[in-house]
């Protein structure tokens, strides 16, 4: 029997509270919120994230086959990738679901965070939110959040 991954909680230390509120007023549309750096030090979550999946999300802005190829997976739900433009990685899940219910997530990196490491902002969003929408938000977050 596979032992469960290893789980970080959303535990927030003083530093991180400008990244917190920054996600509260900029990305309040999506439906979960993860930011952590290239150490994988969680630096805001609205969710329980899984140790296991960083390092997938972290390398899916690297090389476009293999985001494609595996998708992303976020608290354990697959995406499939349909647009890799780095620094952005985004697409959709539908869970088996119809159109009107699937859920989109997207990545977008930034080279030099605040500590001076890489940073990676992950968002997923529900209908009736799309990429058009949410994507820039999540830039626009990164820019005014995120970069170093």
């Amino acid at each position: 029997m596979a032992e469960p991954s290893e789980q970080i909680g959303t535990t927030e230390s003083s530093t991180n509270s400008t990244v917190a509120a920054g996600a509260q007023q900029k990305l309040s549309d999506c439906s979960r919120v993860l930011v952590f750096d290239s150490s994988g030090h969680v630096l805001h979550s609205t969710f329980v994230v899984r140790r296991d999946e960083l390092p997938a999300l972290a390398s899916c802005v690297g090389d476009r086959d293999t985001a494609v190829r595996n998708g992303l997976v976020v608290e354990g739900q697959h995406f499939e990738v349909h647009r890799h433009h780095p620094p952005l990685v985004y697409g959709r899940g539908s869970l088996g679901l119809a159109p009107e219910f699937s859920e989109g997530a997207a990545v977008c990196a930034v080279d030099r965070g605040p500590a001076g490491l890489p940073v990676y902002a992950i968002v997923t969003y529900r209908m009736p939110h799309v990429s058009a929408r949410v994507v820039p938000l999540l830039q626009e977050f990164c820019r005014e959040y995120l970069q170093g």
